[in-house]
């Protein structure tokens, strides 16, 4: 069943299990890209009581991304696009950066983090990923969208990965049915609680 629900207000979220605090690691290519789509889930993570931080090229977004309660981790592969050989060093100095956060749950920003964040996740043997294109599954050209359908379909998926979406539609164009239960459309003009925190919640408990 197609799952539509709101993501502006985290703060309701349910506060995690008691005991050590689990750690999500986001992976987005800059920080202009994670404060375009990324600080709501930040925010929802915080809520529920998860150590967070955000792997990123670090840039003037720093303010809006620590304001969230989140730590922000360097990451410059120097590079841009979604070409797989292109982001092999990125993807290995990240998975020796999510191994030294002990991530629990990887959970990757735009097209470009999805690229570096889902192989350095496999390289790390995290096995719960979370994949939010965001705008960039309508805007990018037919060859980038072709390129991560096969990746997101292939070796990067497996059955702890979610994915949010915008729209049925951006759930087509990376090739993914919207009907599927790990499939979830955000719906932004709502004021109820974010669902990423549902989200975290499953895979932490599975």
């Amino acid at each position: 069943m197609l799952q539509t629900v709101p993501m502006d207000d985290p703060t309701q979220s349910p506060k995690a299990a008691a005991g050590p605090a689990k750690t999500v690691a986001f992976v987005s290519s800059d920080d202009a890209v994670f404060a375009a789509d990324g600080l709501p889930m930040a925010r929802a993570a915080i809520a529920m009581g998860l150590s967070v931080a955000v792997i990123t090229r670090i840039g003037s977004h720093r303010e809006a991304i620590e304001a969230t309660g989140a730590r922000l981790v360097a990451l410059d592969d120097g590079r841009s696009g979604l070409n797989p050989m292109s982001a092999g060093y990125a993807a290995g100095q990240l998975s020796a950066i999510l191994k030294a956060l002990k991530a629990d749950i990887v959970h990757c920003v735009g097209l470009r983090g999805i690229l570096v964040g889902g192989t350095a996740a496999a390289m790390a043997g995290i096995q719960s990923r979370v994949y939010a294109p965001g705008a960039l599954a309508r805007d990018s050209g037919r060859l980038s969208r072709l390129a991560v359908k096969g990746l997101l379909r292939g070796p990067l998926a497996n059955r702890s990965t979610r994915y949010l979406l915008e729209s049925a539609d951006d759930a087509r164009a990376l090739g993914l049915d919207p009907a599927d239960t790990a499939v979830t459309i955000l719906d932004r003009t709502g004021s109820d609680p974010s669902p990423v925190a549902g989200i975290y919640a499953e895979l932490l408990s599975a």
